[in-house]
C-alpha cells in the first residue's frame, strides 16, 4: 500500500453518536431558551437543513422561524449573541462525545512513518471535516482533503468564524454533483496523488458509497464494519432533523439495491487491521 484513501465520519470517529447527541443537547436547550416544544423545533430544522442541503449546521438555527419570532428580529449577530447558552450546549456535548475510534491515531502514525501517502474523502462540508480533524489532532497525517465545498455559509459574522491553519493546496474541494459513489474521482485522486490504483486501498463504512466505488475501479476495499455499530436512537435524531429530500431517500434506496450484494476485500472490526492487510 502506497496510497490510503480514507472515509472520515464513522471511519475515523463515530459522527452519529457526537453529533446526534450535540445536536440533542443544543435543540433541548433551544426549547428551553425560546419556550417552544422541542417537536416544533426539530421539525423546523429539518425544513431549514433541506433549504440548504445539509444536516450540519449548527448555525441553522439562526433561521429557525420560532427564534425569528421569539426575538423579533432576523439579525443574525444578535441572535447569536442572545443564544450563547443554547451554543456552548452544542460545543460543551460535541467536546466530551467527538472522540477517534480507538488505534486510529496511532495507526495513522504508524502508516505515515512507513511511508504511505494518507488523504480524506468525505461529504461531510469543508469547514466541519477539517475542524474536525484539526481538532482530534491528526490533521498532520494528511497529505490532502477532498470535501464537499461549502457554498451556503451560515456564520452569523463570517470575519470572525475560527480559521484553521494549513497548507494552501491542503483542501481539494468538490462539487455537490462529486457526491459519492463516485469512482472517477477516486480515479482522479490517484492520478493527483501520483499513486497506480493497484497499489491504493480505500477505507470506508459505507457499503453502498465507499466499498461499491472503490470495488468498481479494482481499487482494493476495506470495510469499517465497527463504524455501522450505533444506537439506532441516535440515528432516529438524524432522520428528524435529515436535510435529505424524497429524491434523496428514492436515490440511497436505489444505490442500496444496486449495491447490497457488493463483498468488500477486507471487513475490519479495529482501523489498526488495516496495518495487516495483504
Amino acid at each position: 500500500m502506497k496510497l490510503l484513501i480514507t472515509d472520515l465520519d464513522n471511519t475515523l470517529y463515530d459522527w452519529v453518536t457526537f453529533y446526534s447527541l450535540s445536536f440533542r443537547a443544543m435543540a433541548e436547550e433551544l426549547s428551553k431558551e425560546i419556550k417552544v416544544p422541542l417537536d416544533i423545533l426539530l421539525s423546523e430544522y429539518k425544513v431549514v437543513h433541506q433549504k440548504f442541503g445539509n444536516s450540519e449546521k449548527p448555525f441553522a438555527t439562526l433561521e429557525l422561524p420560532s427564534v425569528i419570532s421569539y426575538f423579533g428580529t432576523n439579525n443574525k449577530v444578535f441572535l447569536q449573541k442572545k443564544l450563547t447558552s443554547v451554543f456552548s450546549a452544542f460545543s460543551l456535548k460535541r467536546n466530551q462525545t467527538l472522540k477517534l475510534y480507538p488505534t486510529v491515531w496511532n495507526t495513522l502514525k504508524t502508516l505515515r512513518e512507513q511511508g504511505v501517502k494518507i488523504v480524506g474523502h468525505t461529504e461531510a462540508l469543508e469547514f466541519n471535516s477539517l475542524y474536525r480533524l484539526y481538532k482530534l489532532d491528526v490533521i498532520d497525517f494528511f497529505d490532502h482533503l477532498y470535501t464537499l465545498e461549502d457554498t451556503h455559509n451560515l456564520h452569523p459574522d463570517p470575519k470572525n468564524a475560527k480559521i484553521i491553519p494549513l497548507r494552501d493546496d491542503f483542501i481539494i474541494r468538490l462539487s455537490h454533483s462529486e457526491s459519492k459513489p463516485n469512482p472517477k474521482l477516486l480515479e482522479h485522486i490517484c492520478f493527483t496523488e501520483g499513486v497506480d490504483i493497484k497499489d491504493t486501498v480505500y477505507v470506508g463504512d459505507s457499503i453502498t458509497k465507499d466499498i461499491s466505488m472503490a470495488k468498481s475501479i479494482g481499487m482494493k476495499a476495506v470495510w469499517a464494519y465497527y463504524g455501522r455499530q450505533f444506537s439506532p436512537e441516535l440515528w432516529n435524531i438524524l432522520v428528524k432533523i435529515t436535510h435529505w429530500t424524497d429524491i434523496d431517500v428514492e436515490r440511497e434506496e436505489q444505490l442500496n439495491k444496486s449495491f447490497s450484494k457488493i463483498e468488500p476485500d477486507y471487513k475490519i472490526n479495529s482501523f489498526a487491521e488495516i496495518l495487516e492487510l495483504k
